[in-house]
């Protein structure tokens, strides 16, 4: 097996959702309390819902880049020593 069973874009792509989702979580809580402050109790429940939905979302995606780091990692201690480590013996 030449390259690495999880592409490096999905990577990049996992690592950018868990940087942008707290804040995200953040702004929406805020602009929740913010509403109640004004008077909206229902948008408040809306966002908080959303809320809660972003975060299960923010826990599935650390989750998901732990488990691909451990894919490859497993993939890597499973190699060959490369050639040129071979030669320096």
């Amino acid at each position: 097996m030449t390259g690495k069973p999880v592409p490096t874009h999905a990577l990049l792509l996992l690592t950018a959702v868990a940087v942008v989702l707290p804040i995200a979580i953040c702004v929406l809580l805020a602009l929740g309390r913010l509403l109640e402050g004004m008077g909206d109790a229902t948008g408040r429940r809306v966002l908080d819902c959303v809320s809660l939905g972003a975060g299960v979302l923010w826990a599935v995606d650390l989750v998901s880049l732990v488990l691909i780091q451990a894919v490859n990692s497993l993939v890597d201690s499973a190699r060959p020593p490369e050639e040129s480590k071979k030669e320096e013996l």
